[in-house]
């Protein structure tokens, strides 16, 4: 009837908050696609891009819709690899 169980809940809470982290990262993706969608139909217009050296003044107007979205688009890249790094973290605590 005492036989040990073998379900460690440390592992389980850790692929359950693993899990949420990943869907909070699927979220930040979609959001940053939408932003970028926004910017690429020309909606942001009160963000203006200006870089300000000391030496000289750089304003991209001709390509001030790809910057943007270059811009838009890093953190979504920075979730998408943080979702395949939570994916490979829970299948090693699963495999113990």
């Amino acid at each position: 009837m005492n036989s040990p169980s073998l379900i460690d809940p440390a592992k389980n809470l850790a692929t359950v908050v693993i899990s949420i982290f990943q869907v909070l990262a699927v979220l930040l993706i979609c959001l940053s696609i939408y932003f970028i969608y926004l910017s690429y139909l020309d909606l942001m217009t009160d963000w203006r891009i200006s870089v300000k050296f000391s030496f000289f003044h750089f304003t991209p107007e001709e390509n001030e819709k790809f910057l943007k979205m270059l811009i838009l688009s890093l953190p979504g890249i920075g979730a998408m690899i943080a979702f395949f790094v939570l994916g490979y973290l829970k299948k090693v605590i699963e495999k113990e």
